[in-house]
């Protein structure tokens, strides 16, 4: 099962950030702005993505999984095909659109199901695996995209990873089985809660309020920031797009690798001594990135940059494990999906939805004095510098966390 849901989560992730490969491109085709990729980036994707993905949380919260899952995968897959035949800036604006409604199934269904399949003192590691395709998806966007891009053209990118996708679509549905079906009494307890009261009750706890908001900033980082990767190492470096898609996408396996296996471990044996333990793992692994980030983008060396983007790659990454944990230790069983899906929901309208843009305005600000380079570059270190305030919502989170634990 987490298996057939790494890879669900792996071509979420890719089919999400190719987009990432595709700034450049795209933007030189349709003379677009970086504030417009940023919208391309962000906004386009999340509106659909944050707004679909509370109504289907609660069907997930009552309904079969395994289902909605599969019909996620092979819509949001149909629909990246579709971005490639887009004409214009509009077009590709709504074909974004479409692609962020179809994965808002994915991730808080997966969750959900892990949840209910994992007890809690290996849940840690089984959401570090879980959350390691996250990672992964991003490497192979940026290696296996740009070496497509670079060769036959963004538009082919887009085809051959939609319709590539479909392919897990089918092993999503012969692998994975609903255990409501097999425990239904174990698995069942909160099909009659509704969503107003689900929320009510997630919002009565300060901790539950504390991680979303961390979640945000966290949002802001991994949606804002880091999508921007590829064009600063193009743009500072002079590396082709192939180079730098190759360069980062290294970069973010060895993170994947490092970082969620390490946060796992570390959330699973922290987290049996106390509750409070696993926000505040977030919050200090968030802080400490910061400095490396920082480093990273005011060094004109590629060694220098690589070195402090693993360094901080690993932090970043290894806090999520414990981001997503942490909600699961408060939400209750009956709220599972929900919980997540409202995480999501903030990290993506807020994060994924004004990370991008935010960067974007700020990178044609700065670049209009500085130039394109410098004036990105800039705006990067701004958007990192939402660590610092995310960590600390996690450490407030963690004076509550006992308070507010159920199982």
């Amino acid at each position: 099962m987490l298996a057939v849901l790494f890879l669900v989560s792996t071509v979420s992730n890719v089919d999400r950030q190719i987009m990432t490969v595709a700034i450049e491109p795209i933007k030189a085709e349709f003379h677009a702005t970086d504030t417009q990729m940023g919208l391309l980036t962000g906004v386009a994707f999340a509106l659909f993505y944050a707004t679909l993905g509370l109504p289907i949380a609660r069907w997930a919260d009552r309904g079969n999984r395994k289902l909605i899952i599969t019909i996620s995968i092979a819509f949001w897959s149909v629909m990246t095909a579709v971005c490639g035949a887009a004409q214009n800036f509009t077009q590709m604006f709504f074909a974004r659109l479409a692609v962020g409604g179809g994965e808002s199934g994915a991730l808080p269904t997966s969750q959900s199901l892990i949840a209910d399949y994992f007890p809690p003192e290996v849940r840690g590691r089984a959401i570090g695996i879980f959350a390691m395709a996250g990672v992964a998806g991003y490497a192979a966007a940026l290696i296996g995209g740009a070496q497509v891009a670079s060769r036959f053209g963004w538009r082919a990118m887009f085809v051959t990873f939609g319709i590539s996708s479909l392919l897990i679509a089918v092993i999503a549905s012969l692998g994975l089985r609903e255990p409501r079906h097999i425990l239904p009494r174990a698995t069942h307890s909160g099909a009659g809660e509704r969503l107003g009261p689900s929320i009510a009750a997630l919002a009565r706890k300060p901790s539950f309020l504390w991680q979303i908001g961390g979640g945000v900033f966290f949002g802001i980082v991994s949606y804002g920031a880091l999508i921007f990767v590829v064009s600063h190492l193009v743009r500072s470096f002079g590396l082709s797009l192939a180079h730098a898609g190759t360069v980062y996408g290294a970069v973010s396996a060895v993170t994947a690798i490092f970082g969620a296996l390490a946060g796992g471990y570390l959330t699973d044996r922290l987290g049996r001594r106390t509750p409070a333990a696993v926000p505040l793992l977030t919050g200090l692994l968030m802080i400490a990135a910061l400095p490396a980030y920082v480093v990273a983008l005011l060094s004109n060396d590629l060694t220098i940059f690589v070195v402090c983007a693993l360094i901080g790659g690993c932090l970043v990454f290894g806090a999520g494990p414990s981001l997503f944990a942490g909600i699961h230790i408060i939400c209750g069983s009956a709220r599972r999906a929900t919980a997540i899906a409202l995480l999501y929901f903030m990290m993506n309208s807020i994060g994924l939805g004004g990370g991008p843009a935010l960067t974007g305005v700020l990178s044609d600000f700065f670049g209009a004095h500085e130039g394109s380079a410098m004036g990105l570059r800039i705006a990067m270190l701004i958007s990192f510098a939402a660590l610092l305030p995310g960590g600390l919502c996690f450490l407030l989170a963690s004076r509550s966390m006992k308070a507010d634990a159920e199982s």
